[in-house]
């Protein structure tokens, strides 16, 4: 025969809960055995109170509380900033495909910024005695600079114009006969308002003809020219791109210009953030099932199933 009392828990054993009666027998519980059981449960139920009470009001949850609610406003945020570039590109798309107008002698700081990567057509002399590199800058991984030359108009007025990138090692202009012609050439371009510096890019110095950053209003100032920055257009014809590399010409900017947009990201990394601190924050102030409630529970659903 197996010996059951062997294998039982010492703890049930001296437990005074009573045990459960055999089937068909009475059993009439001892008021002491019960008011024994409802008192270790009360017990239990109060540590439980204390300790989530305790874990409600530390810095811990108070900091845990605050995680979602920013994360959950940077979403929103960048979702506006989202509707916001979505809007912008359009619009810069639909100034793109606008057909070329004449570049007016005299432009406004306010028509540059309503008419930025619009096309244009100018007309000129390269004046490259003046001509100033910037950079270094790399195309496809490989060093080089960009190209900045002031645009001589007919009527003696000057524009900068961002002719693009050449290599490194056509750094002298002897080495790129093919692009110091002083013949009258005619642009086509798009408008482009100045380029805002970065933090870490350190400044120009146009004595020593160092060019760290296309600075309209010092290059303008150097050169003797309108605050006017133009970017030249590069063909689509990859040939054409490959003769102007190889003969240093500078390589103009593509016909359709890549506008960054990570703001779907950024929307989704908050969004996603906000939702899993928010189900940690649940967890940790959800109430403890303590074993008084556990006990009803359990009664109510024996009395639902029988």
């Amino acid at each position: 025969m197996f010996r059951f009392a062997s294998t039982f828990p010492a703890a049930l054993t001296r437990s005074r809960i009573p045990l459960l009666p055999n089937r068909g027998q009475r059993v009439s519980p001892r008021k002491g055995a019960i008011r024994f059981y409802a008192q270790r449960l009360n017990a239990d139920d109060s540590i439980l109170e204390v300790e989530w009470k305790r874990r409600l009001y530390s810095w811990k949850t108070i900091g845990l509380c605050a995680i979602p609610l920013i994360a959950l406003g940077l979403g929103i945020w960048q979702t506006q900033r989202l509707k916001w570039k979505l809007g912008l590109l359009d619009e810069v798309n639909d100034r793109m495909h606008r057909r070329p107008i004449a570049l007016p002698m005299k432009i406004t700081a306010d028509e540059i910024n309503r008419n930025e990567y619009r096309r244009v057509i100018v007309h000129g002399v390269f004046d490259h005695a003046n001509e100033m590199l910037v950079g270094p800058r790399s195309y496809e991984t490989e060093p080089g600079f960009l190209v900045v030359t002031p645009l001589v108009r007919e009527d003696g007025s000057r524009v900068l114009v961002n002719r693009g990138w050449i290599k490194r090692e056509l750094k002298d202009p002897r080495a790129r006969p093919g692009s110091q012609s002083t013949d009258p050439v005619t642009v086509v371009a798009f408008v482009r308002r100045a380029p805002i510096k970065g933090s870490f890019t350190p400044d120009s110095d146009p004595e020593k003809g160092m060019w760290y950053s296309i600075d309209v209003e010092l290059m303008a100032k150097h050169s003797g020219s309108q605050e006017v920055l133009l970017e030249t257009i590069e063909s689509d014809s990859v040939a054409a791109t490959m003769h102007s590399i190889k003969n240093g010409i500078p390589l103009g900017v593509p016909q359709q210009v890549d506008i960054r947009n990570s703001h779907l990201q950024y929307m989704l990394t908050w969004y996603s953030l906000a939702a899993i601190t928010g189900g940690m924050l649940f967890f940790r102030l959800r109430k403890p099932k303590t074993s008084a409630s556990t006990v009803r529970r359990m009664r109510s659903r024996s009395g639902r199933l029988l």
